[in-house]
């Protein structure tokens, strides 16, 4: 399950090392104390770590500890706590708050506490991943952005050659390129013979360069690049082997006193796959610098040009063929754009692995009614259509519709019961008190008893202890029972009500409830797991979706995706959220979306806080919920109809 590259630790202490070194081979086991005493400078460098220290301990140390675990931050450490039975939390559980993951009671079975130890340190690794996948968002939205602002000044700008400056210097900006040039193809003299001239148009190192002819062949780089029709990437020209199947030409080095060393070469290519021109970029600088002297292209500042910008200046390098053939600019925008939504999608599932591909399902189940809907005879849909350019808008509004859940905390978001488990937790241990107080009150009746000479009454002592500890374990039972999500309303809770009133003795004699008003009201969710604030925050993604929607700047054919994912939760009679808006206000796209999303969820493989439900159960929960005019009936008859549903097979054997 864990990651071998990634590296682990579990600090400990005592006994405890060697408990866990056994289930736990693959990871170190180190004794915490001396790392205390350590500076700095000598701590070793870890990933991620997970603290496991009895609490009588934990108050010993409470000071360094709390400054070692803030040196590396809540990213990187865990804290469990070992207790018995006669610890109650207290104030120091405050103080760890953010890296207190729970507490183990002593007498638990280590080979226990190694499995918990294993799901932290995978949590952490998750949470470390999803930070990772947030970055590279970040930098492909920023991408998305800089190829935005060319497609503008693409469809603004008339003048050829400001149009050619314009893509090179945004193509060297966004891979951090020293220099550059352009170069494009020459029509041949005669119409229907293959062209034989490049022509050099710009470049970003001498901008008062007249333009020149180059054959098309192997006597320079861009003339090879252009015969063969193939991206080049070189480290450094001056370190070639003599082997290639091209020449460098230094007098451009000579003459303005450079030194050109790492090069990337993309050809640009038509809708026919014909080469029509070569953009030539040149020195790729080190992070962190703006300004190249001669030693610095020599030495390290300058950098092989790496993957990522070839991917970049790919893209740029359509769009400066399109602004010859006018073709390929939307197909790269668009290429780039789709990555950028998958970016988004899986960060946002790295957070509950649980919806794994919900929203791909969702997003082809969508796209697939819309479709049907189009050669559809149904009553009031007889006039829709939809375009190629309205099919991607309601697919990229469904891949993006919980968006927003990168909004909610996650343990709302992955809660699998009515109670977290370190609630239930407590109730167990307060059943456990009851226990071990009714053993101990018939203890000393027995005892009394046999001062007295009465031990033929240990027999009906014994038989009262049972049916105590039997009313006790039905009692557990109801909790436990209790604790389980339902997906349709039902429940008799007069059980719970009796347990608030029953009290648990506390050693220092105080009496608390043996299910608090707070465990009542969990307990008492009559479906699903969420509370009324829980749901209302769960819900809130919705609004974060549009928020973060409304941000990008959207092509006109795309305009409307944040209106149809923003009413996906809405119903046709006024009650869904965030807006409650009626049925003329929703959008005929997200009422489709309304249907594939709630087919999804209640369909998808097993959650923590749900089963499965079957195709045709599902079905019947949608017509009922189009029964009272929630959902479009019309909309639903056509998703069953044309057997979309279906799809879920071929969905499942994808992800």
């Amino acid at each position: 399950m864990l990651k071998k590259e990634f590296n682990y630790s579990v600090y400990t202490h005592g006994q405890w090392k060697n408990k866990l070194s056994i289930y736990l081979s693959e990871i170190p086991i180190v004794q915490i104390e001396p790392l205390l005493e350590l500076p700095a400078s000598e701590q070793p460098e870890y990933n991620g770590a997970l603290v496991v220290i009895e609490l009588s301990y934990l108050m010993e140390i409470e000071d360094r500890l709390f400054t070692w675990m803030e040196r590396f931050g809540i990213s990187r450490n865990r804290l469990v706590v070992i207790v018995d039975k006669d610890n109650q939390p207290n104030a120091i559980f405050d103080r760890f708050k953010d890296y207190f993951h729970g507490v183990f009671p002593a007498s638990g079975s280590v080979d226990l506490l190694a499995y918990l130890a294993e799901n932290v340190l995978f949590g952490i690794e998750q949470g470390q991943e999803c930070v990772r996948l947030e970055n590279k968002l970040a930098g492909f939205y920023s991408d998305m952005r800089s190829l935005t602002k060319v497609g503008k000044a693409l469809l603004t700008e008339r003048n050829f050659d400001d149009l050619i400056g314009l893509i090179l210097n945004e193509t060297r900006k966004m891979i951090g390129a020293d220099g550059g040039s352009i170069y494009v193809v020459e029509p041949p003299e005669k119409k229907g013979d293959p062209p034989i001239k490049l022509r050099f148009k710009k470049s970003a190192l001498n901008l008062d360069a007249d333009e020149f002819l180059l054959d098309i062949d192997r006597n320079s780089i861009a003339g090879y690049v252009a015969q063969k029709g193939e991206p080049l990437l070189i480290e450094d020209v001056y370190h070639l082997d003599g082997n290639e199947e091209f020449n460098f030409n230094p007098e451009f080095d000579k003459l303005h006193n450079y030194y050109t060393k790492s090069m990337m070469l993309i050809p640009m290519k038509n809708h026919r796959d014909e080469v029509i021109g070569v953009i030539q970029l040149i020195n790729k600088k080190s992070p962190g610098v703006t300004r190249l002297s001669l030693e610095d292209m020599k030495g390290s500042g300058v950098v092989p040009f790496t993957d990522n910008c070839f991917e970049i200046a790919g893209a740029l390098a359509g769009q400066a063929a399109m602004s010859i053939e006018n073709y390929n600019l939307v197909n790269e925008i668009k290429q780039l754009f789709e990555g950028f939504v998958k970016a988004s999608v899986t960060a946002i599932e790295q957070r509950d692995p649980t919806t794994s591909g919900h929203s791909f399902r969702v997003a082809e189940y969508t796209e697939a009614l819309a479709k049907a809907v189009d050669v559809a005879n149904e009553p009031g849909l007889e006039q829709t259509k939809f375009s190629k350019d309205q099919i991607q808008e309601l697919r990229y509004a469904s891949l993006l519709h919980d968006f927003g859940k990168v909004g909610v905390r996650e343990k709302v978001l992955v809660k699998g019961k009515k109670l977290y488990t370190h609630e239930l937790e407590i109730i167990k241990w307060r059943f456990q008190c009851l226990r071990k107080t009714a053993e101990n009150q018939v203890l000393q009746q027995k005892l009394e008893a046999a001062r007295n000479s009465q031990e033929d009454r240990f027999v009906l002592l014994d038989q009262k202890l049972a049916e105590e500890i039997a009313a006790l374990h039905k009692m557990e039972k109801a909790i436990v029972h209790a604790n389980e999500p339902t997906v349709l309303e039902s429940g008799d809770f007069q059980v719970l009500e009796e347990l608030t009133r029953k009290k648990v003795q506390l050693n220092d004699g105080e009496e608390v409830p043996l299910i608090s008003k707070e465990e009542f009201l969990s307990l008492s969710i009559k479906r699903g797991t969420l509370d009324q604030t829980e749901r209302a925050e769960i819900e809130s993604h919705v609004t974060h979706t549009y928020a973060f929607l409304k941000q990008i700047p959207w092509t006109k054919d795309l305009e409307g995706i944040p209106n149809i994912a923003h009413s996906h939760h809405e119903k046709l009679d006024g009650t869904g959220y965030p807006l409650g808006i009626p049925a003329e206000k929703i959008p005929l796209q997200a009422r489709m979306m309304t249907i594939s999303d709630i087919f999804d969820a209640l369909t998808a493989w097993d959650r923590p806080y749900k089963k499965a439900v079957p195709f045709d159960k599902a079905l019947d929960i949608l017509w009922d919920e189009a029964g009272k005019k929630k959902l479009d009936e019309r909309l639903l008859k056509v998703f069953v109809d044309s057997e979309i549903y279906k799809k879920t097979e071929h969905l499942l054997a994808r992800l």
